[in-house]
Order: structure tokens, then C-alpha cells, then sequence
């Protein structure tokens, strides 16, 4: 049982390393982090997707911490009044579903909220209908991040004014993908909105697109197939066209 137990955290950080390369090149930034639930449940690995400043620290080092915040393990600088623990620990104690969480920051969802637009789902493969902005809050404090995970309760995303966003997914995977359908989303309707009204997505046609196909985790436990796709090329070492 532990052996297997090493072998599932083993593959984890395996994906969160996948994970960190596309966020990073689809978001075209190196702050944040990425975070996995581990396979015990009762706590989660998590790495920083900008390396460390540090040169004795592995580029590769994965800190873990239980559900209090508390860390477990790893070498990397974490902690202290500027250490966003919070966007973290709140999402995973608050549903037992959740089972990865990543903080980042987005630019173009930035720049469609600060001229006072909201991302919408305008294609029957976005998984949101809006998702929902909080004003300025950072993951240090603890009032901040109950802000930021009432807001999750009925979105897998909510983007925070003039600093990023905090995404969640019931696997590693769908979280990468909702990165990166959000900040997709924004920029096509930055780009339909210079020439009129964006409309968004039907629910109805939503809900009967995911009745014919499955576009999120497979009944199979097979990871989705826009994860596999970026992670095959990844592994190769070779980039994929950004809109």
C-alpha cells in the first residue's frame, strides 16, 4: 500500500510539472502556483510555476502541506505575510471534490475585467456560464481567501480585480484545462468585441453537447482529451498554436 502510495504521489508531481509548462505558456506568465490534492486526501502538493531564486533548491521542488496551511515537506521558501496559502487551503477544505487548485494571472481576463467586462462561455465547450470577479484580495490573509472560495462555490473559476485568478478542477487535469479555456475565453471576446455584442453560449446547448460527448473527465477515469493533447507535446518538447 505505501509503495503504491509513492508511486501515485510520483506520477502527481509528474503532472504538476506537465501542468506548470502549459500554464505558463498559455498564460505568458511566471507567477503563481499550481497544486494537487494528494492521493491520502488530507493534504496537497504544490510547486511555484517560476523557479527558484534560490540555486540549491531543485527547480523541480514540491512543497506539501496539510489542510491547515501547514507545510510538510520540501525545500523551497514558503510562509511569511506574503505566501498565498489561503487561495489554497480554502478551495480544498471547502469541497472534498476539489482536487486541484492553481493561482495565476491571467492578462487578458485582467484586462476584459478592468474594462468592466465579464468572461462568459461563448462555445458549447466553456465549462462556465460567467464567471464570477471579487475585488482586490490576496491569498496571505484568511478573510481574503473565504472571499475568494465563497465565490467558487458554483464556478470552477473566479478572477480577482487587478491581480489574478484562482481556478480549481475535481482532477489536476481539469483544472489546467479550465486555465486555459478561461484565458482563451477572454481573448475572443476581446477580439468579437471590437466588432459588436458577444453573445454567450446557450446552457441547453451546453448541457446537450456534454450529453453526446465527453468533454470533461471520462467515465473511464481517462484523463480529458485537451489534457492528453498538451501533454503530448509537452513531453516531446514542442509548442502548440496560442490564439
Amino acid at each position: 500500500m505505501a509503495e503504491n502510495r509513492e508511486i501515485q504521489r510520483a506520477q502527481l508531481k509528474d503532472k504538476i510539472a506537465t501542468a506548470i509548462s502549459i500554464v505558463e505558456y498559455e498564460v505568458s506568465d511566471m507567477m503563481g502556483h499550481v497544486s494537487a490534492r494528494s492521493p491520502e486526501g488530507d493534504r496537497f502538493l504544490l510547486r511555484h510555476i517560476r523557479p527558484p531564486i534560490d540555486p540549491r533548491v531543485p527547480e523541480d521542488d514540491v512543497l506539501e502541506f496539510d489542510l491547515t496551511g501547514k507545510r510538510l515537506s520540501g525545500l523551497r521558501e514558503a510562509g511569511g505575510s506574503g505566501f498565498e496559502i489561503y487561495f489554497f487551503t480554502g478551495p480544498y477544505n471547502a469541497n472534498k471534490q476539489t482536487g486541484a487548485v492553481i493561482h495565476c494571472h491571467p492578462p487578458m481576463a485582467l484586462a476584459l475585467v478592468a474594462a468592466g467586462q465579464k468572461v462568459v462561455g461563448i462555445t458549447h465547450r466553456h465549462k462556465f456560464d460567467e464567471v464570477p470577479v471579487v475585488p482586490w484580495v490576496y491569498g496571505s490573509l484568511p478573510e481574503h481567501g473565504e472571499i475568494v472560495t465563497q465565490a467558487l462555490q458554483h464556478c470552477c473559476a473566479v478572477i480577482i480585480e487587478s491581480h489574478g485568478a484562482v481556478i480549481t478542477g475535481e482532477t489536476l487535469e481539469e483544472a489546467c484545462v479550465n486555465t486555459i479555456q478561461l484565458e482563451r475565453t477572454a481573448k475572443m471576446i476581446l477580439l468579437a468585441g471590437a466588432l459588436g455584442p458577444v453573445k454567450p453560449v446557450a446552457r441547453d446547448a451546453v448541457q446537450k453537447f456534454e450529453s453526446l460527448v465527453e468533454v470533461r473527465q471520462t467515465k473511464s477515469g481517462q484523463a480529458l482529451a485537451e489534457w492528453r493533447y498538451y501533454e503530448r507535446l509537452v513531453k516531446r518538447g514542442e509548442r502548440w498554436s496560442r490564439l
